[in-house]
């Protein structure tokens, strides 16, 4: 059980660090490589970007989920 968790952990932390660097920067802050996940500027750009905070979301949460179960865990 350890072992899944811990391979959960580090592919749910690649997985966000991965979508949040796709994400098109807001404001002075962000490293601006949105634009190689193939979104333009007219129409696929929303739903790239409401995608990616879903998948941001969803591994940002597992990895909450699994760095507080993994120290009950042996």
């Amino acid at each position: 059980m350890r072992i899944v968790l811990i391979i959960l952990l580090v592919l749910s932390g690649i997985t966000f660090v991965w979508s949040v660097l796709l994400m098109s920067p807001k404001g002075w802050l962000g490293l601006g490589i949105g634009w190689a996940a193939g979104g333009s500027d007219y129409g696929s750009k929303k739903t790239l970007e409401t995608k990616l905070k879903k998948v941001a979301l969803i591994s940002a949460l597992l990895f909450v989920i699994s760095a507080v179960i993994l120290p009950y865990t042996k």
